[in-house]
């Protein structure tokens, strides 16, 4: 499999893209789809991922595969995003955290990526919800490919290009979205992406739900 040609991840930047540089849409149609997840780590790390890994999915069927990931380009408060997302099927996989020198992936299983697809149309901004997820770290690099299901080894096959991150495998707590959820995640996104491109697109969207 010719990982590097499947993969659209930069970790040298790693959910640090400053606002100054996506402060435009790259092209007419672009949207941005905005989640917050938390994890149940182990004891002294950070329960907020620094990257979330979204999938471009290949179709519209059950399984929710694809071979198209692509990394978080902003994290801000409880929210990363995606800003400048192509039109199409989408669904959050996995993320990535760093505790002192070693980073960590938590690979999600397919109970975690069927709560988090959504369809993203042209000039949207789209709120996927609020995840929370338990890492099961007895399941981990060395027994993931006896234990995780197949969603997660589809997944792990492809980001798994080095052996210096660490990968356990997550399972659902619970996945939440509402209007409310979702009007104060506009709320929030409005302040961050002030005087920006996408600002007209946000307060679009805070109308359609106040109606």
């Amino acid at each position: 499999m010719k990982k590097t040609l499947l993969l659209v991840i930069s970790f040298s930047l790693l959910g640090c893209t400053q606002i100054k540089n996506i402060m435009f849409p790259r092209k007419d149609n672009c949207s941005i789809i905005g989640i917050s997840i938390q994890t149940n780590p182990p004891i002294l790390f950070k329960n907020k991922p620094e990257v979330v890994y979204f999938a471009k999915l290949n179709e519209k069927g059950e399984n929710n595969l694809g071979n198209n990931i692509i990394s978080s380009n902003y994290i801000k408060g409880d929210y990363a995003y995606l800003i400048n997302a192509q039109p199409g099927r989408y669904a959050a996989i996995g993320s990535f955290l760093t505790h002192t020198e070693n980073g960590y992936n938590t690979l999600y299983d397919a109970n975690i990526i069927k709560n988090t697809v959504i369809d993203v149309e042209p000039n949207q901004i789209v709120f996927v919800g609020d995840i929370y997820i338990k890492n099961n770290m007895e399941v981990s690099n060395w027994n993931i490919e006896k234990h995780a299901d197949k969603t997660q080894l589809h997944y792990y096959n492809l980001l798994n290009t080095s052996t210096t991150s660490f990968f356990y495998c997550g399972t659902l707590i619970s996945a939440e979205r509402n209007k409310e959820m979702e009007k104060d995640f506009l709320l929030k996104t409005k302040s961050y992406f002030k005087n920006t491109k996408w600002s007209p697109l946000i307060e679009k969207r805070l109308d359609e739900i106040d109606k």
